[in-house]
């Protein structure tokens, strides 16, 4: 082992490394305590030393290159002036009698356990670089409200949730974490966590809220937090990622995604509320619905008659309404795909969620039947086609011009990978998504699936969009869903 090796090895493995009166001392599982281990930390005991002696924020574990995820991330942050709309930001509400030290040492365990959490990105030379730190434990931080009458403390409550979720982080100086435990009252508590989005996706999300579980449940049962076998890093994913792209399949790749694309725009002419202003302000809204239980089960019955997926009708229907509302026959969704391959990296914490530009020829099929199967078919070429988006836009957009195209780019997101259920003994959990009303960019319509209900959200800038208007889209969108499911052979001249 080198003395890199040692450091990422240890900070893997969970194996905690203190220095006392010049003695090297370790705490670890005992499968992690290898023969080659016991000889690296005898060769290194004073570079250790000197290393554990170093201020918190020198002590480096690793470093790698960004994945290309990751980059393109760093690119919307920029793009956006750090905008904090990248916060994932998430409200646990606790009801019951809360074990705060095993809620500690199971947090505290999720920033050792995961590299994204402690990662600084930021340039080194002509690339950007994730530098990660060595795990410093942090006391979990309480705001303590339960001398405040309830309705005083609710209150309250919600202002120190908004003061956890919404500054944007400080990327290159700051881990991409922050949290809080907030008391309301003996019987219920909330904890408040964000993430920014280039530690997380929604699968991320959901492993996450897995490891709390699993280390509150070890720590409530014996006081000590255990996740089980080391989890994959997001630096060994990027430098997976830069090693796997042979020249002869990224030019195969490219070329699926030139004739999918084919010459026409990539953005939308929709009829907006007002003009983009000269100095927008930045700020967004998210108007949420609900798919009628009647809609969902007509949608999975056409999924299931056509071969596809209920996500591929969904986004069949969001074309469609775009076309209608745009007056543009091809519509380009920038669909969220989980990208969650090789499995080595299945439950890796970090981004590696892929936008795939998917181009709907609303005109090219008579009826809407045969639109789904056109975006089926689309869909799943495009997961075999898979590249990084900025390499996919790249090429359209010429040498110099940037991996995104310009004008308004529509995201339809299908959520079935996020699983926010949380069972922690003793309590009953409801997990709230927080976000922080600030723009990221394009229009979000996003559908998440529940095991009896189908909800939807549009997130869109307040400078382009009313609230009005976004609540007529939303319900001609619901209308639209309904007829097509229930007449999916009718000519669509005709719907």
């Amino acid at each position: 082992m080198t003395f890199e090796e040692v450091l990422e090895y240890a900070a893997v493995h969970d194996v905690r490394l203190t220095g006392v009166d010049g003695t090297l001392r370790y705490d670890a599982p005992a499968d992690a305590v290898t023969p080659e281990l016991v000889a690296a930390l005898r060769s290194y005991k004073g570079q250790l030393l000197r290393w554990l002696a170093a201020p918190a924020d020198e002590r480096e574990v690793t470093r790698a290159p960004l994945s290309a995820q990751q980059n393109r991330m760093m690119e919307n942050v920029e793009r956006t002036g750090n905008s904090s709309g990248w916060n994932v930001g998430l409200r646990l509400e606790l009801v019951g009698e809360l074990d705060v030290a095993a809620l500690d040492a199971a947090v505290d365990g999720l920033l050792a356990r995961h590299h994204a959490l402690r990662a600084r990105l930021a340039p080194d030379g002509d690339v950007r670089t994730q530098r990660i730190l060595a795990h410093q434990r942090v006391p979990l931080p309480v705001v303590d409200l339960t001398t405040l009458a309830p309705d005083q403390a609710r209150q309250r409550a919600e202002q120190a949730c908004r003061a956890v979720v919404e500054p944007a982080f400080g990327l290159a100086d700051e881990a991409p974490v922050r949290y809080a435990l907030i008391r309301l009252d003996p019987g219920e508590s909330w904890l408040v966590l964000v993430v920014h989005h280039i530690a997380c996706d929604g699968w991320a999300i959901s492993v996450l809220l897995r490891d709390l579980a699993a280390g509150y449940r070890s720590a409530y049962a014996g006081g000590t937090a255990d996740f089980g076998p080391p989890a994959a890093q997001c630096t060994g994913y990027a430098r997976w990622q830069r090693e796997q792209w042979d020249e002869s399949t990224r030019r195969r790749r490219l070329a699926h995604w030139a004739e999918h694309l084919g010459e026409g725009p990539l953005t939308l002419d929709l009829a907006f509320d007002g003009p983009a202003p000269d100095r927008p302000t930045g700020r967004a809204a998210t108007h949420r619905f609900e798919i009628p239980d009647e809609v969902r089960l007509a949608a999975g019955a056409l999924a299931q008659a056509r071969g596809a997926t209920v996500g591929a009708v969904t986004a069949a229907a969001m074309a469609l309404l775009l076309a209608r509302l745009s007056g543009q026959p091809d519509v380009t969704l920038s669909v969220p795909h989980a990208n969650r391959s090789p499995r080595p990296y299945e439950e890796a914490v970090t981004v590696m969620t892929t936008a795939l530009p998917l181009r709907v020829r609303t005109t090219a099929a008579p009826t809407f039947a045969e639109l789904v199967d056109q975006t089926a078919a689309s869909l799943f070429a495009g997961i075999d086609n898979l590249l990084p988006t900025a390499w996919i836009y790249g090429q359209f957009l010429g040498p110099g011009g940037g991996g995104m195209p310009s004008g308004v780019m529509v995201s339809f997101a299908f959520q079935n990978t996020l699983d926010m259920r949380l069972e922690l003994p003793g309590l009953a959990v409801r997990v709230h998504d927080v976000p922080t009303d600030a723009e990221r960019g394009a229009l979000m319509f996003g559908l998440v699936p529940g095991p009896d209900r189908l909800d939807g959200y549009l997130e869109y800038p307040l400078d382009r969009l009313t609230g009005e208007t976004a609540r007529r889209w939303t319900a001609r969108y619901v209308d639209l869903l309904a007829d097509v499911c229930q007449h999916p052979d009718r000519p669509l001249g005709d719907a």
